[in-house]
């Protein structure tokens, strides 16, 4: 991913408030369905930081201009009594007090138009903040009120790039103690934000991440702006999908990718689409598979080129033809079976460049399977990325293997000459107390060891949101980056995404 410094405009500074006053017994009913996620939106042109600002509890908000005596909500006349000088005169989105019981971790969403600190200003009576605040600094400066019961508010302060920032409700877990809604300021910075992508990679890796939108539950129902927002927040720009075609090679449920792709492309993401091996069939000869595949992937191409510029072909398909032992050898694997596999993957390939000349692909792999991916350029493959999926149990056996990989990155870079895309990343799910902890340890090390090795073209972690509807496959069911508190209408973000986006 590249990383520019975006020019300073302007200075500004831009204020969210959420108060209260009475001790009512108002709060925000949980959405009953997924459509409820749909939330209110107001547009607010005459802030120049925002393109739009989107709350759950659909409530009208105004603007105005932060001040000492300015009211700062929508439904109290409370007034702030001390405004620390640097925000003073700032813009303000003016909120109501009967938001304050919000116990989601997503209530507030906006876009910054350019790389800010944006401030949160906390009720002082709190004896335990959200976790979605677990990341930001804690500041000396505070906010007075006129609120007798509250006093003020505590100022905590976290830098963002330009793009989407997601915030929860005031009573996300494990808050305790408030009584009001936080208020949110943000000032433009003039120099960009270190991004998790850039602490991830380095100025030309990709950093994205994998979903399920075309047909999992979780997805459906939080719906794909509020997808991107997610990606947009942790500093994405790559949306891996797994994608079936029909025979003509239009996508199947083309009517429902459309809106996706729209999205995608106006957030500035890429879907990296996995073709399916649908037509491979290891009980017809190695010329049968290569017409299926070649068919395929010219079908696929030219239905699809101007959606896509890289083809992620088949999955794991080295698991359907290894026998025994590391992989490492050609001797691991059942060689008629393995050459079923690549004549379908050398049509497939060269169908796809056939119908798009310039469109790149990559064929995965996992574990130590070395020779499979040799095998396949030995036969005459002609793919160009190295694709490569690795997972906590991989890590954690490669150093005691007979070939001592402690870096599978480095390791991969000094037998192919390609590029090397990790396009699955993730933690295997573990029945034990820590394993967010165990999640955000593997994915933060794994990261930071590969972001300097420039043979690694892109990091693509797995995945965006835990899918509990699999409840067979433990696994599949907490591989998420994001969890669910209340299916499907809460969610949480877990460990590892609040150490991925430390400034």
């Amino acid at each position: 991913m590249h990383f520019k410094k975006s020019p300073l405009l302007f200075l500004f500074a831009l204020t969210f408030i959420f108060s209260c006053k009475k001790d009512d017994q108002s709060s925000l009913v949980t959405p009953s369905n997924p459509s409820d996620l749909d939330v209110a939106t107001t547009t607010l042109s005459s802030v120049n930081a925002f393109t739009s600002v989107k709350a759950t509890s659909g409530k009208a908000y105004t603007t105005g201009t932060l001040s000492k005596d300015s009211t700062y909500y929508i439904d109290r006349t409370n007034k702030f009594t001390a405004v620390p000088d640097s925000l003073s005169g700032a813009a303000m989105v003016k909120t109501a007090n009967d938001d304050k019981a919000n116990t989601s971790s997503s209530f507030l969403s906006f876009t910054l138009s350019s790389p800010a600190t944006v401030y949160v200003g906390y009720d002082a009576r709190a004896t335990a903040v959200p976790a979605w605040l677990s990341g930001w600094t804690k500041l000396s400066a505070t906010l007075g009120t006129d609120d007798a019961k509250m006093g003020s508010f505590v100022l905590y302060s976290k830098a963002y790039n330009a793009g989407s920032v997601i915030l929860g409700g005031t009573m996300a877990p494990p808050a305790a103690g408030a009584q009001c809604q936080y208020v949110v300021f943000a000032k433009a910075n003039t120099t960009v934000v270190a991004s998790p992508s850039a602490q991830i990679a380095t100025s030309s890796q990709i950093f994205g991440v994998n979903g399920h939108s075309l047909g999992s539950d979780p997805y459906l129902a939080v719906g794909i702006d509020q997808q991107i927002a997610l990606l947009k927040q942790m500093g994405m720009t790559y949306y891996r999908q797994d994608i079936s075609f029909k025979t003509d090679g239009t996508i199947s449920s083309l009517s429902s990718f459309i809106p996706i792709f729209n999205v995608t492309k106006a957030a500035g993401i890429t879907i990296l689409p996995m073709v399916y091996s649908t037509t491979l069939d290891l009980t017809k000869s190695e010329t049968d598979n290569y017409n299926a595949g070649r068919l395929k992937g010219s079908a696929v191409a030219s239905q699809n080129s101007q959606y896509f510029k890289y083809y992620e072909l088949g999955n794991e398909l080295d698991n359907k033809v290894i026998l025994s032992g590391n992989g490492d050898k050609s001797t691991d694997y059942d060689l008629t079976k393995f050459k079923l596999v690549a004549a379908y993957l050398k049509g497939m390939d060269d169908g796809i460049k056939s119908a798009q000349p310039t469109a790149k692909t990559m064929i995965n792999a996992s574990w130590l399977h070395f020779a499979y991916t040799q095998m396949l350029i030995d036969y005459g493959v002609n793919f160009d990325i190295v694709a490569w999926h690795w997972y906590s149990d991989m890590e954690a056996a490669g150093p005691g293997n007979s070939m001592k990989v402690t870096d599978i990155a480095a390791k991969l870079a000094s037998l192919f000459s390609k590029p090397i895309w990790f396009t699955e990343v993730g933690e295997r799910y573990k029945n034990v107390a820590n394993i967010e902890q165990l999640q955000s340890d593997f994915i933060t090390s794994f990261v930071k060891k590969v972001k300097t090795n420039p043979n690694v073209g892109a990091v693509l972690l797995y995945e965006l949101f835990d899918e509990p509807q699999k409840s067979s496959n433990a696994l599949e069911a907490n591989y998420g980056l994001i969890k669910w508190t209340s299916n499907y209408t809460k969610w949480q973000v877990k460990t590892v995404v609040n150490n991925l986006t430390v400034n």
